[in-house]
């Protein structure tokens, strides 16, 4: 999975404010698309242990309210293999974020 971009106490994608986590790929390339740079699976960086630490640490911030996925298509099947245990470690890691999926 590729990383499209990550945008720190983000307040335009969820309630209060948040890390929106922007994942590469997506089969559907809606019309109108606002991120069509992110259809591309190659697009971005590769998802590192490093990245989701950052992520993580990030969310553990007083005034962090918690995670929004976007893309891309965080629900395409080819990023499940590691966004679904990286949302796992975030709920068991911290607790008190919520977590919003733009799909």
């Amino acid at each position: 999975m590729n990383v499209a971009k990550i945008y720190y106490a983000d307040i335009a994608n969820g309630v209060g404010c948040r890390t929106s986590f922007f994942v590469s790929g997506c089969t559907h390339h809606c019309k109108d698309c606002f991120n069509e740079v992110a259809w591309d699976f190659n697009y971005g960086e590769p998802f590192t242990e490093k990245i989701a630490d950052t992520v993580i640490e990030s969310l553990k911030e007083d005034y962090c309210d918690g995670l929004s996925l976007l893309g891309g298509e965080p629900m395409e099947v080819v990023n499940q293999k590691e966004l679904r245990p990286f949302v796992e470690r975030v709920k068991r890691e911290v607790p008190k974020a919520t977590i919003w999926c733009y799909s």
